[in-house]
């Protein structure tokens, strides 16, 4: 019996990791430095979605740091930004939308609006890739 309940486990662990098909997916680093600021952006790039950690470090003074994940759609990458203020308190997650152009993401302006103590872009206002703080380097 114990040796039909370990096949079993085995089996299932294989089932598991097997679907899970990580030839699909993509690790990139990137790094941008807008004058005194640097940005760095590790994400996993699939198809359809995409998900990393993102850390700003501002001046050397202070950071936010934390997860982004969200959505592939043609060369647009659209999501949420999950971080921490300065490394400590609450989290906050705000909207968060990448451009893709040769081996570069330029990180999105937009307006932001608040409803039920959720943050996104407005609709109907167009992200504006032109004026960015950050453009993403794709490092080797």
């Amino acid at each position: 019996m114990k040796y039909t309940i370990k096949l079993l486990y085995i089996w299932i662990v294989a089932a598991a990791t097997g679907c899970n098909n990580a030839s699909d997916e993509i690790k990139i680093p990137y790094q941008a430095v807008a004058k005194s600021d640097t940005a760095s952006l590790k994400i996993i790039l699939k198809k359809k979605e995409f998900y990393g950690q993102l850390e700003v470090n501002y001046s050397g003074l202070y950071k936010d740091s934390g997860d982004v994940s969200g959505i592939v759609k043609g060369d647009t990458l659209k999501g949420s930004f999950y971080y921490q203020r300065y490394g400590k308190g609450p989290k906050r997650r705000i909207p968060i939308a990448l451009l893709k152009k040769d081996h570069q993401l330029v990180m999105g302006i937009g307006e932001m609006e608040v409803y039920m103590n959720i943050t996104f872009f407005k609709k109907g206002v167009p992200i504006d890739y032109q004026h960015s703080k950050f453009v993403f380097q794709r490092l080797h």
